[in-house]
C-alpha cells in the first residue's frame, strides 16, 4: 500500500522518506547540542587559564623587582664598607672600589659618588684635604635642611667629592649640586645607618626633553663609616655613597624580561609628601580591553612601591582562542553532515552520492581548522603549572613547557638516558642514593608500563635544597601517529613537609590519648585541690586588709572580699554603675571621676592601671583616700574580667601633707639665710679681689660662693622631687614640639652666652600631641636635653637628637639621644636612683634622672637609657598620645 505525502514543491514522499528525515532531524538536533556544550566547557577552561597565568606573571614580576632592587641595595653596601676600610680615601681609591660595577650589569645606574658633610668652620679645611686627594673643586654644596635652625650659628653642608659615570653616561663636574630628594635620602640614611632610596624626580638631564622622553630617576644612598678609633668605641661616620639611578631603564629592563610584552605593568612610588607618582610603565604589544587586573607591593630599600599589572586575556598565549567556536561550528556541520548522510542512505543512491562528496569536502577543512589549532595547544602547556615532558621511542625530548624546566632546575635538556640521573640530579625520595635509570618512569614508560605518582628528589644547582616532585608517566601508541612516552610532574616539597608534620602531630595525638585515661584521675583530684585552694584563698583575702573586687565583662561583680563587702551595695551582682554610685569615686581634687573612667571600667578595657588615687565613701560617712591597681584577667587570649585592689592611704596622705608643709617651711628657713651668706660673701669678695696680697682669701670666699650656689639648687631639685611624686596632675591636651622647641631655645641662649663654648647642635623631629601635665612634662624635657648638653667631652659641640614614634595602643616614645661621654651599660637602671651620679666630674646633684623617673611614672609611661650606636647616650620615654 502507498500512502503518498505531498510537499511544498509538489514532489511525492514515499513513507521511506519520512523516516529519513526524522532520522537525519535527531542526528542534527543531538551532534548540535553536544558540539555547543563542548565549546562552553572549552571556554571556562580557557578562562581559569588566563586567570593563572596573569597571576603568575603579577608573582613573577613582583620576585623580579624586589630581587632586582635587593642587588642595587647589597652593591650599595658593598661599596660604602669598601670606602670606610679605605684609608685615605682618594680618587684613585675610589675609583679602584668602584670600577667592578660597569661589569655587574646595573642597568639605569648613571653614576656613584661619594659625599661628605661639613659644618661652616669645617669647609676651608675640607676643601684643602679632598683637593690633595685628588677631588675638584666642591662648589658651594648644598646645606642639609635637618640641621637649618634659626638659633644655630653653625649650618652643615653637603658636598660631592668624586664622583664615577656608569653605564656609558657622561661624568657631571664634581659638586654638581644635589636634588632635594636626593638630599633627604641622604639624612634618612645617616640617621638609621640603612641604605635608603629617595623620592623619585625628572633629573635636570631630562627637562628639556618632551614629556614622553622624560625618566624619573631616583638614587639610593648609603652611610659611610670608618673603622672604630679603639675597641669599643662607635664607628665615626665619613659620608655617604650615592647612586643615581634611572627608573624607566632600571625596572623596565626586568619587567619587560618577565611579562614579554603580553602585559601593561605600571610602577608606582609612594613619596614622603603623601602622593603617588608613577616611576615606570611597561605597554603590552596588543591592544584590546585589560579584562584581567592585579595589584600587589614590591619593597625597594626601606619603602614599599605599588606594582599594578593589567592584561588581555585574548593575548595571553594558550587562555583565548577561536577553539571553542571552531570546535562548535565543527561539531555543528559534522551533526548537519551526519543528517544529511543518514538522509542520504535512506534515500537515492545517486542523492546519497552527491551528499557524501559534499561531506567529505566539508570534513577535510574541518580537519585543517583542527591542526591550525595545535599550535595553541602548545601555548596552553606552557600557561600550565605542572611540568609536561614528551619523548620520542629514542628518548630524544620531543616537549618541555617551561614549568617542567623550572621545577627540574636544569633549563638544557639530554636526549642519552643513560646520563638523565646525572644530569638533573635524580635521588631517590629520600635523597640518599641516585634514582636507579631503570625505575625512571618515562624509561618505564618506553617499556610500556604505566607509571603512577613516583616520589623523587631533583637536587641540582638549580635546587641545591632538593625539591620533591610526584611523576606519572604513559607510554605513547604508535598507532595515534607518534610511539614515545609523556610524563607529568609536580612539586610535592611542601606537601611533604605537611605529610611529615602531620605525622608528627598523630604520633603526639596518640601518645597524649595514652596517658589521658591516666590524666582523668588526675584531674579529678587537682579539681578537689582546687576546690580546697579557692575555699583557703577566700580565707586569705578576707583576712587581708585590701579591698579586692573582680567583675565580669558585662561589668557585674562576681567577687568582693570582706573589706570590699563591707563598702559594696546590697545585691548579688551589682554593676559597675551601682558600685560606682554607692562609692561616690572621685579624683584626688574632689572631682567626681566618671564611671568610664573607673579603674574597673579602664581594665576591662585592656588597660593595666597602676597606683590611681581616689577618695571614697565608707559607710560611716567620712571620705577615704584609697590607692587602686587594676588590670584584666585573660583567657586563652580573650579578655573575661577584671580584678581591682585597693588599700587605705588616708594616714599616708596626711603625713604627707604634714612632711609637705614641713619641707615647705624647711626650704623657705634654709634659702632666705643661704641667699643672706651669699650676698654676703659676695660682697666681701667684691671688697678684696682689688686688694693684693689676699689671693688665697678671694679663693676661699669664691668656694664658698660656689657652695651656696650648689645648696641652692640641691633644695630646688628637693622641692621639684617632692613636687613630681606628690602635687595633683593637670592633664590636658600638650603640643610636644611647642615645648620642646622652648626648652631647646633656653638652651642655646645660655651656651650663648659662654663665648669660650662651642654652640651645641640639636635636631628636633617631628613630635605629636600628648595628654599631659605641662609643667611636669617641661622639667622632663629640661632635665633630659640640659644632661645631654652638659655630658659632653670639653670643647666638642654637643650634638643632640629630639624625636618621637609611635609606641602602640594610645602611647608615644619620645627619645633624646646625644653623643656625650655615654652610660657605662651596668649603670642604665641605677643612674634613676635618687642623688646616684655616674659622671663625678660634672656638677650636679643626682636628683635630675630620678625627678624624670617620678614625672614618666606618674603619667602612666616608663623611662630607660640605653646606648647610642653612633656613640653617646639614649634616652626614651613613654607618655600617653593625645
Amino acid at each position: 500500500m502507498w500512502n503518498v505525502i505531498k510537499g511544498e514543491t509538489g514532489r511525492t514522499v514515499r513513507p521511506s522518506g519520512v523516516l529519513a528525515v526524522l532520522a537525519a532531524l535527531l542526528v542534527a538536533i543531538t551532534g548540535t547540542g553536544l558540539s555547543v556544550g563542548a565549546g562552553v566547557a572549552l571556554r571556562t577552561v580557557q578562562q581559569r587559564a588566563a586567570d593563572e597565568a596573569v597571576s603568575r606573571r603579577m608573582e613573577l614580576a613582583g620576585a623580579a623587582v624586589a630581587a632586582e632592587s635587593g642587588r642595587y641595595v647589597d652593591t650599595m653596601r658593598m661599596i660604602a664598607a669598601s670606602a670606610g676600610t679605605i684609608r685615605p680615601l682618594t680618587r684613585t681609591g675610589f675609583t679602584q672600589a668602584v670600577q667592578p660595577l660597569e661589569k655587574m650589569g646595573l642597568i639605569g645606574a648613571t653614576s656613584i659618588t661619594f659625599m661628605v658633610a661639613a659644618t661652616d668652620e669645617q669647609i676651608p679645611r675640607l676643601r684643602a684635604t679632598w683637593r690633595d686627594r685628588g677631588a675638584a673643586d666642591l662648589g658651594p654644596g648644598v646645606t642639609d635642611p635637618g640641621h637649618e635652625r634659626e638659633y644655630e650659628q653653625q649650618h652643615e653642608h653637603i658636598f660631592p667629592v668624586f664622583n664615577h659615570p656608569l653605564a656609558g653616561f657622561a661624568a657631571p663636574a664634581d659638586g654638581t649640586a644635589l636634588s632635594p630628594a636626593a638630599t633627604q635620602a641622604l639624612i634618612e640614611a645617616r640617621h638609621s645607618g640603612q641604605v635608603t632610596i629617595s623620592d623619585s624626580y625628572v633629573p635636570s638631564r631630562d627637562a628639556l626633553l618632551p614629556p614622553h622622553r622624560q625618566q624619573r630617576s631616583f638614587v639610593l644612598a648609603a652611610p659611610v663609616h670608618g673603622p672604630p678609633p679603639a675597641a669599643g668605641s662607635p664607628r665615626p661616620f665619613l659620608g655617604w655613597i650615592l647612586m643615581e639611578v634611572r627608573g624607566q631603564d632600571f625596572i623596565g629592563a626586568t619587567l619587560q624580561h618577565v611579562t614579554h610584552g603580553s602585559a601593561d605593568v605600571r610602577l608606582r612610588a609612594h613619596h614622603s609628601d603623601g602622593t603617588d607618582v608613577t616611576v615606570t610603565t611597561l605597554k603590552a604589544a596588543g591592544d584590546g580591553t585589560r579584562d584581567l587586573r592585579r595589584t600587589g607591593q614590591v619593597r625597594v630599600a626601606q619603602r614599599h612601591w605599588q606594582l599594578e599589572l593589567s592584561a588581555t586575556s585574548a593575548h595571553l598565549p594558550g587562555t583565548h582562542s577561536a577553539l571553542p567556536v571552531i570546535v562548535t561550528g565543527a561539531g555543528v556541520v559534522a551533526s548537519a553532515l551526519l543528517a544529511a548522510l543518514t538522509f542520504a542512505l535512506a534515500g537515492s543512491r545517486a542523492r546519497a552520492r552527491a551528499q557524501v562528496v559534499e561531506a567529505t569536502a566539508e570534513l577535510r577543512a574541518a580537519e585543517e581548522a583542527s591542526s591550525r589549532q595545535a599550535a595553541l595547544l602548545s601555548a596552553v602547556l606552557d600557561s600550565v603549572s605542572d611540568g609536561v615532558s614528551v619523548i620520542d621511542e629514542h628518548g630524544a625530548f620531543l616537549l618541555h613547557n617551561p614549568a617542567a624546566k623550572t621545577i627540574l632546575g636544569i633549563p638544557s635538556t639530554n636526549d642519552r638516558i643513560g646520563t638523565w640521573q646525572r644530569h638533573y640530579g635524580i635521588f631517590t625520595a629520600d635523597g640518599e642514593d641516585p634514582f636507579p635509570t631503570e625505575q625512571l618512569p618515562l624509561v618505564r614508560a618506553l617499556a610500556g608500563e604505566s607509571a603512577e605518582q613516583v616520589p623523587m628528589m631533583i637536587r641540582n644547582l638549580g635546587h641545591p635544597d632538593g625539591v620533591i616532585i610526584s611523576v606519572s608517566a604513559r607510554p605513547l601508541d604508535a598507532a595515534a601517529g607518534q610511539a614515545g612516552a609523556v610524563a607529568v610532574f609536580h612539586d610535592i616539597t611542601a606537601v611533604r613537609e605537611r605529610e611529615d608534620k602531620l605525622a608528627a602531630t598523630s604520633a603526639a595525638l596518640h601518645e597524649e590519648l595514652a596517658r589521658h585515661e591516666a590524666d582523668q584521675a588526675e584531674l579529678r583530684a587537682t579539681r578537689d585541690e582546687l576546690v580546697a585552694q579557692k575555699a583557703y584563698l577566700t580565707q586569705i583575702l578576707d583576712a587581708i586588709n585590701v579591698s579586692v573586687m573582680t567583675v565580669d565583662t558585662g561589668g557585674r561583680l562576681v567577687h568582693g572580699n570582706r573589706i570590699a563587702r563591707a563598702v559594696l551595695p546590697a545585691g548579688d551582682a551589682p554593676t559597675l554603675t551601682e558600685i560606682a554610685a554607692k562609692l561616690d569615686m572621685a579624683y584626688p581634687d574632689d572631682k567626681l571621676m566618671p564611671v568610664e573612667e573607673t579603674p574597673l571600667a579602664r581594665a576591662l578595657r585592656a588597660e593595666k592601671v597602676n597606683a590611681v588615687e581616689a577618695l571614697v565613701a565608707v559607710p560611716d560617712g567620712t571620705r577615704r583616700a584609697v590607692m587602686v591597681h587594676a588590670q584584666p584577667l585573660h583567657h586563652d587570649g580573650q579578655i573575661v574580667g577584671a580584678v581591682a585592689s585597693a588599700f587605705d592611704i588616708t594616714a599616708l596622705r596626711e603625713r604627707e601633707a604634714e612632711l609637705a608643709a614641713f619641707a615647705g617651711i624647711v626650704a623657705h628657713d634654709l634659702k632666705r639665710p643661704l641667699a643672706a651668706v651669699r650676698g654676703f660673701a659676695e660682697l666681701v669678695h667684691e671688697s678684696l679681689s682689688d686688694q693684693v696680697g689676699l689671693d688665697e682669701q678671694v679663693l676661699h670666699l669664691e668656694r664658698v660662693v660656689a657652695a651656696t650656689w650648689r645648696m641652692s639648687r640641691l633644695i630646688d631639685d628637693l622641692l621639684t622631687y617632692a613636687t613630681a611624686r606628690d602635687a595633683p596632675l593637670a592633664l590636658a591636651p600638650l603640643r610636644l614640639g611647642t615645648l620642646v622647641r622652648e626648652v631647646v631655645d633656653e638652651h642655646l641662649a645660655a651656651a650663648a652666652a659662654v663665648p669660650s663654648a662651642p654652640m651645641p647642635q640639636v635636631y628636633i623631629g617631628s613630635l605629636p600631641a600628648i595628654r599631659a601635665d605641662a609643667a611636669l612634662i617641661r622639667q622632663l624635657v629640661d632635665n633630659l636635653v640640659g644632661n645631654a648638653i652638659k655630658y659632653t667631652p670639653p670643647g666638642r659641640a654637643a650634638h643632640v637628637d629630639v624625636t618621637a614614634h609611635p609606641a602602640g595602643d594610645g602611647w608615644v616614645r619620645l627619645e633624646v639621644t646625644d653623643r656625650g661621654i655615654g652610660i657605662p651599660p651596668s649603670e642604665h637602671q641605677a643612674i634613676f636612683a635618687s642623688f646616684h651620679r655616674v659622671a663625678t666630674a660634672y656638677s650636679g646633684t643626682g636628683l635630675g634622672l630620678a625627678i624624670c623617673q617620678r614625672i614618666a611614672e606618674r603619667h602612666g609611661g616608663t623611662i630607660a637609657a640605653g646606648d647610642n650606636p653612633g656613640g653617646g647616650a639614649r634616652f626614651s620615654v613613654t607618655l600617653p598620645a593625645a
